[in-house]
């Protein structure tokens, strides 16, 4: 029988982080010496294994920065500094920044880091009793837990992971120097797996914009036709077609090819920037499978995301895959909490039923033009899994190079395969998160953050010509960096990070550089946090008491105002995961009920459901759907009372006593919608106080 072809795009990204010669913040180096070496490295245990590497252009510079330029980042400055000679403000630094990585996976598993982590949560008292080898230690293990598990193999590494504490200075500057030699090693392993014809490397825009938008940022409305627009409208087709040149042109000068394909920015694509992507000779792009089903309409079949389309228009044709969000997600979001064996077992499992859907929708020969894209970020989902996900990664690798059920491909090795679809003529406007650009421009924030970034670019349009050619080239790349999607990522309450503002003086950074470097006074405006300084909390506690109706009606919201919250909506970080039915979730309680609440994004269709897992004093789910809520456990429960409401949002209320005498819960929540499941937290709890 013949094969499934399979294709996995892992995309290394980063956004451009120097703000006066230093980078602001470390995920070049972090990442790079944790995955971007890393997940390659395993590819030659597999030859008959192939991939698709994709490569930010703004990442690969700062990499080129930190091994050729001597340029530093913030936690390599705090670490070079001898811990006999750090200030009260370097210690304070430290103690916020050197615990920024995945508590379960990367503090708790090492005894000695754990306890510095544990100690530290009483600040004040860290402040006055951690001694300089305390502080030596914690410079150290940052650094060492980020080392991805294949450069654990060096000899060194492997020693100072025994040694636990008592690190000296020069152990602490060896574990940099080892950092700095995994960046340098990127590069020619990626060349090398190539030659071997292993991997394909593609690219994407140079500094990541959302090209679309750039296009002209009223491209949203296709998808959106009620967003806001800002009030400047962003309409530069230069800019777009000058991104995907710049990074063309990068690929040609340091690796000395030109790529075939590019992951365009965030699968961000329209009708007029495919035209762009033809006239620069790329010879295909990916995106979402939900665009293709927003663009066909009733024409569509779920089938035809596993063919790759041709887009045609009058400028010439283009091939385009449609990424599998489902079985993407299970990797980049699910299968950190499986067994490695049962992970890799479920994802063989799901391409055998694509591979009978086509077959018996189609016909075997079908399967000669099948291609299933698999395509999520390459660095971090590792943080969540036990130890980086080394075993899962072998075991799937093992289990696709092994099994002759399917056959793993480069993009390009389809790009002459048999069309079995017509061409799409028309592709609307959209990105890989639901199909439209809310993420980017929905927000009051973002389209602040686009109105002095339209204001900055039409003004440079305005002076050009009385600019000298050197200082032009300098003005523009500025605003090009300010065009990357990250910073109107962070924007907004859909995501939440440690260092989220940090993204927010990059991005009026550069604008700020743009007007000094044309000689022109700073709009007033840029110094002015465009976040307003709101703390956007995940987990508020009750404040005071509640007596909602549990009716489940929108008019009775105003009754839960002193209710505790979770705000799901703010809970994605890096990643963001398809099939979001929740914005929050409230909870209160008072002398006989517990009360909960559930905001869902739109009504819940068949097949979708809410699940509330109790995890202590007690454990039971409860498992909402729009016709039918199911109560689950193993153990005895004593409720006298449960009310539930749907209508306008989902109400229920637990009689108290079920919980006992206990004032704490622990619960998680899951969501399913199309085969998408998200958790909540994705690793951790909930912890509810009861009043």
């Amino acid at each position: 029988m013949r094969p499934l072809k399979v294709a996995i795009l892992w995309h290394f990204h980063q956004p451009y982080y120097v703000k006066d010669d230093i980078f602001l913040l470390p995920w070049v180096r972090l990442h790079g010496v944790k995955s971007y070496w890393d997940l390659p490295e395993m590819f030659y245990e597999f030859p008959n294994l192939k991939q698709n590497i994709n490569i930010v252009p703004s990442l690969a510079i700062q990499i080129d920065q930190y091994i050729n330029y001597g340029r530093k980042d913030k936690i390599q400055i705090l670490t070079e500094k001898k811990a006999e000679n750090l200030s009260v403000d370097d210690k304070n630094e430290i103690l916020k920044l050197f615990f920024l990585c995945n508590y379960d996976n990367m503090v708790k598993p090492y005894p000695r880091y754990n306890e510095l982590f544990l100690n530290s949560r009483n600040k004040e008292w860290a402040l006055l009793n951690f001694s300089p080898q305390d502080w030596r230690d914690l410079q150290t293990w940052y650094n060492l837990t980020w080392i991805g598990y294949k450069s654990r193999e060096r000899s060194l590494i492997k020693r100072l992971f025994e040694k636990q504490k008592g690190y000296s200075e020069q152990e602490k500057f060896a574990i940099l120097d080892i950092h700095l030699d995994i960046l340098s090693s990127i590069k020619k392993q990626l060349l090398s797996l190539r030659n071997l014809n292993q991997i394909e490397i593609s690219a994407t825009p140079f500094y990541h914009p959302i090209l679309p938008l750039l296009y002209d940022s009223r491209s949203a409305l296709e998808s959106l036709p009620h967003c806001r627009m800002p009030d400047e409208i962003f309409n530069f087709p230069q800019d777009a077609s000058n991104q995907i040149l710049k990074s063309i042109n990068y690929f040609e000068e340091n690796l000395q090819f030109k790529p075939l394909g590019m992951w365009p920015s965030e699968g961000s694509l329209s009708n007029e920037v495919l035209n762009i992507f033809i006239e620069q000779q790329i010879r295909w792009v990916a995106t979402d499978e939900e665009l293709l089903s927003k663009s066909l309409g009733q024409k569509y079949k779920s089938i035809m995301k596993y063919f790759p389309l041709t887009y045609q228009s009058s400028k010439g044709k283009i091939k385009i895959f449609f990424r599998d969000h489902i079985l993407s997600d299970k990797i980049g979001f699910v299968y950190s909490r499986w067994d490695a064996k049962d992970a890799a077992n479920d994802f063989i499992y799901n391409l055998n039923q694509i591979k009978s859907d086509i077959i018996n929708t189609m016909g075997e020969e079908a399967l000669n033009s099948a291609v299933v894209p698999i395509i999520l970020d390459g660095e971090n989902c590792w943080e969540y899994y036990y130890q980086e996900g080394i075993h899962f990664r072998r075991e799937l690798f093992s289990k696709l190079s092994d099994n002759n059920e399917f056959e793993t491909i480069k993009l390009s090795d389809a790009l002459n395969y048999t069309d079995k679809f017509a061409p799409i003529q028309n592709l609307v406007a959209g990105s890989w998160i639901n199909a439209n650009f809310q993420i980017w421009i929905g927000h009051e924030e973002k389209r602040l953050a686009w109105n002095y970034l339209a204001k900055a670019r039409k003004h440079f349009e305005n002076i050009k010509d009385r600019l000298n050619e050197d200082i032009s080239k300098k003005a523009l790349e500025e605003l090009y960096i300010a065009e990357g999607s990250d910073w109107f990522w962070w924007y907004g309450d859909e995501h939440s990070a440690e260092n989220k503002p940090d993204f927010d003086v990059l991005f009026r950074y550069h604008l700020k550089k743009f007007y000094e470097i044309i000689g022109d006074s700073v709009p007033e405006e840029l110094n002015i946090p465009i976040g307003k300084l709101k703390e956007k909390q995940i987990l508020v506690q009750q404040r005071g008491e509640v007596y909602p109706v549990i009716d489940g009606k929108l008019s009775d919201s105003e009754k839960w105002i002193n209710a505790g919250y979770y705000n799901t909506s703010s809970a994605m970080t890096t990643m963001h995961q398809i099939g979001e039915l929740l914005h929050r979730i409230w909870f209160a309680s008072d002398e006989k009920k517990v009360y909960f609440r559930l905001d869902t994004t739109k009504k819940l269709e068949d097949s979708e459901f809410i699940e509330i897992e109790f995890i202590s004093p007690i454990k039971y789910r409860i498992k909402i759907s729009d016709c039918w809520c199911k109560i689950l456990s193993n153990e005895s429960l004593m409720f006298n009372s449960f009310e539930l409401a749907k209508q306008d949002l989902i109400e229920f209320a637990i009689s108290r006593s079920v919980f006992g005498n206990n004032k704490n819960i622990t619960l998680k929540i899951y969501t399913e919608s199309k085969g998408n499941r998200i958790t909540y937290p994705q690793q951790g709890q909930i912890n509810i106080d009861l009043i």
